[in-house]
């Protein structure tokens, strides 16, 4: 959703914390997936190569400069955690994300709240279409 405001190696490192976070728990599933390529499509970027032996979490991390970016990243990779459930893998992540961008645990409760009502809506539209 605001994904386009990120610069291209902001974009690049959204990807790969994303498939990062989307095969913490084994399961890089299919609404995952889907996650991912509607990500690309927002950012208008070809997907990333993620290579899960060379990949720095703080390293991409690091790529996220503006507070306003980072908030941008942590929303984004809600959806994502949130599309198939929290496991346990993924919210350990999620805590070295807030921890990194110094975002309070409490506006995260927030972040993940708002991220679960847009995923119900997105999901309540597709349901719309196929009646």
């Amino acid at each position: 959703m605001f994904l386009n405001k990120l610069e291209d190696n902001e974009k690049n490192a959204f990807l790969t914390i994303a498939h990062h976070i989307a095969r913490s728990d084994g399961d890089f599933s299919e609404s995952e997936r889907n996650v991912i390529s509607t990500y690309c499509l927002e950012m208008q970027i070809e997907d990333v190569n993620y290579n899960k032996n060379s990949f720095k979490l703080d390293a991409a991390l690091e790529e996220i400069k503006s507070e306003e970016n980072q908030k941008i990243v942590l929303l984004e990779i809600m959806a994502l955690i949130y599309s198939d459930g929290l496991h346990e893998a993924e919210q350990n992540i999620l805590n070295i994300i807030t921890d990194k961008f110094n975002i309070n645990r409490s506006l995260a409760v927030v972040y993940a709240e708002w991220s679960k009502a847009i995923l119900s809506i997105a999901n309540q539209g597709q349901a719309l279409i196929k009646l």
